[in-house]
């Protein structure tokens, strides 16, 4: 008995360490197979985008928000910008220490994580860096997300690619923190788990993944926590209105995305306690709703269609539409999202006709449309509410476009169950890149993409930075002109004109380590808005005024002013201020020496007061 009794215990320990050997060789089979993709995604990144080599070394945009962000992780590296404090930089807003306290940085922790990275490896490279880690996340999500709904391996594979590159994740810098949308495929997934799992335990797999995904999707940028937010709430409708069990239980990963969320919020949260709100920071209002919305037919048409049919597509081009979303970037999904969504849409007629419950994914999608649509559930909200800080839902396209190639994936599964395997490597190899080229075709075709026009630029600031250093003291404190809000220049007096782009006075910032610049700080206080005071004086009053506040030059950029600022450049000549020297491209930037007084006096007396806007 005994010797029975032991082979026994022998046979089951046998057995428990050929499944254990079966678990960790699989476990490592999925990390390679994850690991091949991410190699995948970040060299066809590098490809498209052109930066192998000495390219990595210069950001892949150079224009308009993008000056913008790439200060703001140069901020997170001087070591000014964390990710729950206040932020203030010495570096602007001279004379006083800049506050970007205002206006909410709904996208702290992605700025934080570019600016970690950009103290190992430098500011350009970084930037570059955090886009490659969006497109793998994105492809990562959307690989195991597929895999958890059954999807095979090289589908999941080979539409993960073609997810990391649809057009709202190619935003780039310009709205790195919209283009973030890498959680949205596992996003998905944990919602219909909440609604459909029979029972919610901390013991399940799918429940600890469902709050990770959940605590991780308070970091993202305020749209994607919004868009999450309700999107679960929708699921815990699904699942009350199911009589599941658990309903107290499921609200325990929302309130870890909300907890985090506010958390990244606090610091502007208390500011605006401790010195009262700023209206002039963030203006929006009921016509935001409406003419940042989703136009549905928007999603259904392709940026390559002039091409193909230019008659056809300048109906709608030139036929007077209404100018709804953000045009440029454009709510096109391609046509892989759109096949998904078509099926989707099939299903869910044919489950209705039947008087049977209509799938979740077909519900979150008649949801989206109604309440991201023109004059939509959205629109009706904010006015009721009186708050239209979210304003742009037409970057929801993007869930969209998530959903319908999700459930794309699904049924190309369906339909390839029984092909050979050398038939389904074939027809997936040749649609993806397909895919690809659809869906983005505008993102790859733009100018702002030549490379050579990218290096000149970033070059010649880098050499105006230098040459400043050079020719004033450490800590000297430069008036950069035209003055303009920031962020947000848009409207008044302190709007961009003339073509300029929103955030040319950050561009000199972005390569020094020794000035002082007086723009960057928040607009709608006198810490900022006293520069527009000054720039409005006759050119002799304002450089005089300079002097006595401490500022060592002014810094004027051509490009503000309507003839080039020449005007000016002659009223301060003949004032005694004569320009000292002219640099980058086209001699855009204009150095006017100032010899700052022995004993400044201040602007203002009250730089965190609120400043008159009349």
């Amino acid at each position: 008995m005994k010797s029975n009794e032991l082979e026994r215990r022998d046979s089951i320990s046998q057995i428990n360490l050929v499944k254990t050997d079966s678990y960790w060789s699989g476990m490592g089979w999925r990390a390679f197979r994850l690991f091949t993709l991410i190699l995948t995604v970040c060299a066809l990144w590098l490809t498209i985008e052109n930066r192998w080599g000495s390219n990595f070394q210069f950001p892949v945009r150079y224009t308009g928000d993008s000056h913008c962000v790439m200060a703001l992780i140069k901020l997170v590296k001087e070591g000014d910008l964390g990710l729950f404090t206040y932020i203030y930089t010495d570096s602007l807003g001279a004379p006083f220490t800049a506050q970007l306290n205002d206006f909410p940085q709904t996208e702290r922790v992605i700025i934080w994580t570019a600016g970690q990275i950009s103290k190992v490896i430098g500011l350009m490279p970084a930037t570059n860096a955090i886009l490659m880690l969006s497109c793998a996340l994105g492809a990562s999500s959307f690989y195991i997300a597929a895999r958890l709904w059954r999807v095979p391996r090289l589908a999941a594979w080979a539409l993960a690619i073609v997810y990391a590159f649809l057009p709202q994740s190619q935003r780039s810098l310009d709205h790195i923190g919209i283009g973030f949308t890498g959680l949205l495929p596992l996003q998905f997934y944990c919602c219909w788990y909440i609604a459909t799992a029979q029972k919610l335990s901390w013991r399940s797999f799918r429940f600890r993944l469902t709050f990770l995904i959940s605590l991780l999707s308070g970091f993202l940028n305020i749209y994607w926590v919004f868009f999450f937010i309700h999107l679960y709430a929708l699921a815990i409708l699904c699942r009350t209105v199911k009589y599941r069990k658990g309903v107290i239980v499921s609200f325990i990963p929302l309130a870890a995305t909300c907890v985090a969320s506010v958390a990244f919020m606090a610091s502007f949260i208390a500011y605006r306690a401790s010195y009262g709100r700023n209206p002039a920071a963030l203006i929006r209002s009921y016509f935001d709703a409406e003419r940042w919305a989703l136009k549905p037919i928007d999603l259904l048409l392709p940026n390559w269609g002039p091409y193909i049919s230019p008659d056809f597509f300048s109906r709608y081009y030139d036929g007077g539409r209404l100018e709804v979303g953000e045009e440029w970037w454009g709510a096109y999904i391609g046509l892989c999202s759109i096949a998904g969504l078509l099926l989707l849409l099939l299903k869910g007629t044919r489950r209705q006709l039947k008087k049977q419950s209509a799938p979740l994914p077909y519900l979150a999608f008649c949801w989206l449309i109604i309440y991201t649509g023109v004059g939509g559930i959205h629109a009706i909200i904010s006015l009721i509410l009186n708050f239209y800080d979210i304003r742009g839902i037409n970057r929801y396209s993007e869930a969209i476009a998530a959903l319908g190639l999700l459930y794309f994936a699904f049924s190309i599964h369906r339909g390839m169950r029984n092909w050979p395997f050398r038939a389904k490597l074939f027809s997936l190899a040749l649609l993806a890149p397909l895919a690809i080229l659809d869906q983005s075709f505008k993102m790859y075709t733009f100018p702002f993409n030549i490379n050579s026009s990218i290096k000149e630029r970033v070059t010649a600031d880098r050499g105006l930075a230098s040459t400043l250093e050079s020719r004033v003291e450490a800590g000297s404190m430069i008036y950069t002109l035209p003055a303009m809000d920031f962020p947000e220049p848009f409207l008044g007096r302190g709007a961009s004109r003339f073509g300029s782009s929103f955030y040319n006075s950050m561009r000199p910032f972005l390569y020094s380590s020794k000035l002082r610049y007086s723009y960057g700080s928040d607009k709608g206080r006198q810490g900022a808005d006293w520069q527009l005071d000054v720039q409005e004086l006759p050119a002799g009053e304002m450089a005089a005024l300079l002097e006595s506040y401490g500022f060592s030059g002014i810094l004027l950029n051509r490009k503000g002013y309507e003839d080039h600022g020449n005007h000016l450049l002659e009223e301060l000549a003949k004032a005694g201020w004569p320009a000292e020297f002219e640099q980058g491209l086209d001699n855009e930037w204009v150095f006017i020496r100032l010899t700052p007084t022995p004993n400044p006096t201040l602007p203002t007396l009250t730089p965190y007061a609120l400043a008159s806007r009349e």
